[in-house]
């Protein structure tokens, strides 16, 4: 009876959990032994000297402390279930790893010295953004279509530097799904503006040369991929 009890506890089980569990023990020694945030976060010099983990790792540890830690893992907990829901284990794996490694990449060229998982998110708000566009599936939770949405608006509000502009957006983007809230079953148009929004975002955030722009791209890219392979397949 217990063993059915954990097989059947989709928590228990979830691979968002996983990298939750093993971010948080990671960034946690980070903070009572910062030598580690050196070893792992990203480094042009040191990488170019031999040490390729860094191209992956910074995904580990967090630059800018434990606002910047606790943001990131609730932010992963509430989209990482819903989208490793609607795209299975490996699919989910995929995604962030592709947000990840897009994401440090662009960071050598944009932001040489830093970390965090944010661009493991932004590779799940990536495929979020496509299933919501192009698959009859419905997302469960409407809370991680808002918070999809309003994490762009952030990332803009902040890569901008311009108040104005940030509440000019959170204006905007409150009363619109206000709006869209009211009607009978708004999961389908808060999917669709979540996805147009975040994808306007994308291209803000890359005229800006922002990491997280590049990491939703990468895993957008990646979730139209797996879309392509499940047809031929």
């Amino acid at each position: 009876m217990y063993g059915k009890t954990i097989k059947n506890n989709k928590f228990f089980l979830s691979l968002t959990m996983v990298i939750v569990l093993i971010t948080s023990i990671v960034t946690i020694f980070q903070f009572f032994q910062p030598e580690v945030l050196n070893i792992l976060r990203r480094d042009p010099e040191r990488l170019a000297s031999g040490e390729w983990w860094r191209i992956i790792t910074p995904l580990l540890v967090h630059s800018d402390g434990w606002g910047q830690y606790i943001f990131n893992i609730v932010c992963i907990i509430v989209i990482g279930i819903e989208v490793e829901r609607l795209y299975g284990k490996i699919d989910f794996l995929f995604l962030y790893l592709a947000g990840g490694l897009i994401g440090e990449i662009a960071g050598y060229a944009w932001e040489p010295y830093g970390a965090g998982a944010s661009v493991g998110l932004c590779g799940l708000l990536g495929g979020l953004y496509i299933i919501t566009l192009i698959s009859r599936k419905k997302v469960a939770n409407p809370l991680s279509l808002l918070l999809s949405l309003y994490i762009v608006v952030g990332l803009v509000s902040f890569a901008s530097g311009r108040i104005y502009v940030s509440i000019g957006l959170f204006i905007m983007v409150g009363v619109l799904t206000g709006i869209i809230m009211k009607r009978k079953n708004p999961e389908k148009l808060l999917g669709t503006l979540s996805s147009i929004g975040g994808f306007i975002g994308v291209i803000t955030l890359l005229m800006f040369h922002d990491i997280h722009g590049a990491a939703i791209l990468g895993g957008s890219l990646t979730a139209v991929i797996l879309f392509s392979l499940q047809r031929w397949s």
